[in-house]
């Protein structure tokens, strides 16, 4: 466990980092912006990442407070809802949701014939490897059937841990046109009301960057807010790093006022997901675009407070208020 003191260390350290962000974007002293974090951790429960990526320096108390913060999203954890047997980890889940995960997929650990996951690559093409548990990308492989060293590594590795293999997903052409090295995914947040109601929250498309085949926020991609009555992109994008963009930087797609494709059928698709695990009450939902529609790509429960509110858009009165 942190000690205190490596506590204080570490939170000033990432008070410096993000104030430093906001010193040279607005031209404010990097102190009285250090001094305006501390304090929003204080009052708002909020760390330095919040104050930067929900604007604080910009917004007085009553508009700061009407965002659900770092700690205060912690403390609302265990009414959010957590994972369960049908749904902890890729391969329960990609079980559970199997109605709307059309890409072939097998499973790959220790229990798995080597040779059957060397068929199923070869029978592929491309597959991508992700751990059974994993996020913002991380751990995930793109694997071709002639990158032997890829193959071997991926074998190695299921040993050690379970992996979900699975077929590359195609996208529909103009969400490939944004960026095509990626699979550029809906990020949408929906939740389950006290009253057995599904709500949809939010809807976001995030994009990768030229040469990365995720398209997480985590991983260098860009994420863009859309209308969730019309699905119109109602402005700019956001990296992590809180830059804005009208247009992707490397396709120079603009991608305010683009609207989603046959919209009215994602819509429909986020509710009967949010309806399939009613235990699961704030979800963030991966969803792919395809020609012959949306697919599911991976459930993330509880669904997250950054993404979400970082369009200028609170969320804490409705999240505290369903889940208090």
């Amino acid at each position: 466990m942190i000690s205190p003191i490596a506590w204080v260390k570490k939170g000033l350290a990432e008070s410096f980092e993000y104030a430093e962000i906001v010193s040279k974007t607005y031209g404010m002293k990097r102190g009285r912006v250090v001094v305006g974090e501390l304090w929003c951790m204080i009052r708002y429960g909020a760390k330095p990442v919040d104050y930067v990526r929900f604007e604080f320096y910009k917004k007085n108390h009553r508009e700061r407070n009407r965002y659900l913060t770092t700690y205060r999203y912690r403390k609302l954890l265990r009414q959010f809802g957590y994972y369960n047997e049908t749904t902890y980890g890729k391969i329960a889940e990609y079980k559970t949701f199997a109605n709307h995960i059309h890409r072939p997929w097998i499973v790959a650990d220790k229990d798995t014939d080597l040779q059957v996951i060397k068929d199923f690559i070869a029978k592929q093409g491309v597959v991508f490897a992700k751990p059974d548990h994993g996020d913002q990308g991380k751990g995930v492989m793109k694997i071709k059937t002639d990158d032997s060293k890829a193959i071997e590594e991926l074998l190695k590795d299921c040993k050690q841990g379970a992996f979900v293999v699975e077929g590359a997903i195609e996208q529909d052409p103009e969400i490939a046109a944004i960026n095509p090295s990626s699979v550029n995914t809906v990020r949408a947040y929906s939740m389950l009301k006290k009253n057995g109601e599904a709500e949809i929250l939010g809807i976001m498309l995030r994009v990768g960057r030229k040469g990365s085949h995720v398209d997480n926020w985590g991983s260098g991609g860009i994420g863009y807010d859309f209308d969730i009555e019309t699905g119109v992109c109602v402005g700019y994008g956001r990296d992590k790093k809180n830059n804005p963009y009208i247009f992707h930087p490397d396709s120079n797609v603009q991608m305010v006022g683009y609207r989603l494709p046959n919209f009215e059928n994602l819509r429909k698709t986020i509710i009967e997901l949010s309806l399939k695990v009613p235990e699961a009450r704030f979800v963030g939902w991966d969803i792919a675009i395809t020609p012959n529609g949306y697919e599911l790509v991976e459930m993330n429960c509880p669904g997250g407070h950054d993404f979400l509110q970082a369009f200028g858009k609170p969320f804490g009165d409705v999240l505290r208020k369903e889940f208090k």
